[in-house]
């Protein structure tokens, strides 16, 4: 505790504890006025308040309220929000790079080490734009615990000080997934295709358009055709993954938008994360690839390649919407094995908190149908 100290002395107090306590400690400084800016900015978070002793304060920190108290819910609570969604976007981000790239490393095998790659260039461009938009709602919008229940039980922030989501095990978990879904796409994707296969079976009306003077149009053994299968599936998986870690689905309203005079506009019923997954991620990617295709009719370019490639891939064999199906659930299988493991053996604290909200939200529901069951019923028996 220290008192009638200068501005420079307050900065050197806050470096004294950051750089001298072991472990190193995470400090935060909080301050009003021009005397402030120095403790601010050494800390590792700076908050300013916005008050009668100006802004210099808010314009040297990190983060900016206008009182005192709201302190407690920007630490406590929207601190701990953005640690996990963080989290996520991070792990999620080096998970998704690392299948892409596992199954290029894994197909190099067969091509003996030649550097042709897997997948078409611009598909693999492309992932980063295809697959961003779910993770982007889930970073924005994901939350484990409730405000009221955080306020309730403050001790649920201790995982964020102990950094619960980046442990050695969970690190261990992630690059496991990783591992098992890039080989289980790469496999049960190419082992099928590999060998051709012709014009297959389908349901009606699918080889309509089959030409004897092109044979081959059902072909798929090609490595430009089993790549774009591969990856297709790859995106559905990875639209599979975001949905399996966020903690929180925004299903929104139906309608989203209404003409009504309520304050609440259709930004606030949008069901994001639905919207995510489908619309900007997999639904995108189609449309993507079905334009990508009569851009490469154009002319010869780099995109010359990929001419006609989705209606090839997609109209001409029905194994490859087999594939396209059934392997993306298939790999999810080991993340949901996985998960339902640790979480009946070996639950974090938060997992754990997750679990005891959920039943005070049921009890809570039960009481509420008993209460109104028992109005119902007393109003029936004065009748």
């Amino acid at each position: 505790i220290a008192c009638r100290v200068s501005p420079k002395q307050k900065a050197e107090l806050v470096n004294l504890v950051r750089h001298n306590v072991k472990p190193e400690p995470i400090t935060l400084a909080i301050g009003d006025g021009a005397n402030d800016v120095g403790m601010i900015q050494e800390a590792h978070v700076g908050i300013g308040i916005s008050g009668k002793e100006g802004t210099q304060a808010v314009n040297a920190s990190d983060f900016a309220i206008s009182q005192f108290r709201f302190l407690e819910s920007l630490v406590l609570i929207h601190g701990r929000w953005d640690f996990f969604r963080l989290s996520t976007v991070v792990l999620y981000s080096f998970y998704k790079n690392a299948v892409q790239a596992g199954i290029m490393v894994i197909f190099n095998f067969t091509a003996l080490f030649s550097g042709q790659p897997f997948f078409d260039q611009w598909l693999i461009a492309s992932l980063n734009f295809v697959c961003g938009a779910p993770i982007i709602f889930t970073g924005l919008f994901d939350r484990c615990l409730s405000k009221d229940y955080v306020r309730a039980h403050p001790e649920v922030y201790k995982a964020t000080r102990e950094n619960e989501m980046i442990t050695v095990r969970t690190l261990t978990r992630w690059c496991t997934l990783a591992i098992i879904h890039m080989c289980t796409l790469y496999f049960f994707t190419v082992a099928p295709s590999r060998n051709g296969g012709g014009m297959t079976s389908a349901f009606g009306g699918l080889m309509r358009n089959e030409d004897d003077s092109r044979p081959g149009d059902g072909e798929g053994g090609d490595w430009k055709s089993v790549g774009t299968v591969t990856f297709t599936a790859m995106v559905i998986l990875l639209a599979y993954k975001v949905l399996y870690e966020s903690r929180s689905l925004v299903h929104g309203r139906w309608p989203a938008i209404t003409f009504s005079k309520a304050n609440d506009s259709f930004v606030n019923r949008l069901a994001y994360t639905w919207i995510g997954v489908t619309w900007l991620s997999v639904a995108f990617y189609f449309i993507f690839i079905a334009a990508y295709q009569l851009i490469g009719r154009l002319g010869a370019s780099s995109l010359s390649p990929f001419a006609d490639m989705a209606n090839h891939v997609l109209s001409t064999r029905s194994m490859n919407w087999m594939l396209i199906f059934f392997v993306p659930i298939f790999g999810m299988v080991f993340d949901v094995v996985f998960k339902v493991f640790s979480n009946m053996f070996y639950p974090t604290q938060t997992q754990i908190h997750m679990e005891i909200e959920a039943m005070e939200k049921r009890e809570r529901k039960q009481k509420e149908r008993a209460a109104k069951r028992g109005a119902v019923e007393t109003a029936q028996e004065e009748v």
